[in-house]
């Protein structure tokens, strides 16, 4: 399934319109403390941890089609950045049948005109298939160019292990550039990204980092095998088959102001949201679990399986 959670269609999008507008600060202060005992030493200094089972979101959350984890700025930024330990991470997205489920994790942007939502870019790295590996990906609500298309996805798969950089940055109006690149080795890899709308200032573009797993047609069934359209129902369909993306470690994140970088910190945000959270009716696990710590630092564990 190609992965656009940067607006929900039809009625939700007033909804989305006016939590990107709110300008609501997130403070991590009101998230529940982090108590659960865990094996990885990263999380031993987290601050806080919010999991599907206590935590209710407080802005918007586009991305409802898998368990999920977004932050979204406030308006006002051209370009963001962010630093992944890549080392740690863990993922398993084939079910035991040879189906498989796709993993996300990228950073996008919300373009507004006149202070209404206009478009969005979702760009960064994308795990799909069975045979695996990350591979830079963009997807275009509207494009500039009629013979620009919507979805690309990069034949260049970054080096399993090792930590890297992704940056999403205006270049011009309606124009920027997503580039991921090694921290511990050499490997890069870029793509020109067109962003109808968007000013070469981020006067009128907000940015948003989020990780993901997202269901392909033909694993969206509900618990009786039927097809579906309700998230929760395919989600439990899908859960205790081994399917996950967890020890991803998220760090080092940026906003840009034009040419002056900014830690991208918890008064920059509009929202901190998962999916699911507590309002979601139907979990008796919690698919979702992150890890805050002070400062602009995630660590990231979607699993589905109960034990």
């Amino acid at each position: 399934m190609k992965k656009l959670l940067c607006i929900l269609l039809s009625s939700l999008l007033v909804m989305t319109v006016s939590a990107c507008n709110s300008g609501e600060t997130v403070d991590n202060s009101d998230i529940a403390s982090s108590e659960s005992e865990t094996s990885v030493d990263v999380t031993a200094n987290a601050s806080k941890k919010i999991t599907t089972l206590d935590y209710k979101n407080k802005g918007k959350m586009g991305d409802v089609d898998g368990p999920a984890f977004a932050v979204y700025s406030k308006v006002g930024y051209n370009g963001a950045s962010v630093d992944l330990n890549l080392a740690d991470m863990e993922i398993k997205n084939v079910l035991p049948d040879g189906r498989h489920i796709n993993g996300y994790c990228f950073l996008g942007a919300d373009i507004f005109e006149d202070g209404y939502w206009a478009n969005c870019v979702d760009a960064g790295l994308c795990w799909s298939g069975t045979d695996g590996g990350w591979h830079l990906f963009y997807n275009i609500y509207e494009t500039l160019n009629e013979d620009t298309s919507s979805w690309y996805e990069s034949n260049k798969k970054l080096p399993k292990n090792g930590t890297y950089r992704m940056t999403f940055k205006m270049t011009s109006d309606n124009y920027a550039t997503l580039t991921v690149e090694s921290l511990t080795g050499s490997f890069k890899d870029s793509v020109r990204v067109e962003l109808k709308g968007a000013k070469a200032d981020g006067s009128n573009t907000a940015f948003l980092f989020n990780t993901a797993l997202d269901y392909p047609p033909n694993t969206k069934v509900d618990t009786q095998g039927n097809p579906s359209e309700d998230w929760t129902e395919i989600t439990l369909a899908n859960s205790d088959k081994g399917l996950y993306l967890r020890k991803l470690h998220a760090f080092n994140m940026k906003l840009f102001k034009e040419d002056v970088e900014e830690d991208w910190i918890n008064t920059k945000n509009s929202a901190v949201s998962i999916w699911p959270d507590k309002s979601v009716s139907g979990f008796d696990y919690s698919p979702t679990e992150i890890f805050l710590f002070d400062g602009s630092e995630y660590y990231i564990n979607l699993d589905m399986n109960r034990d």
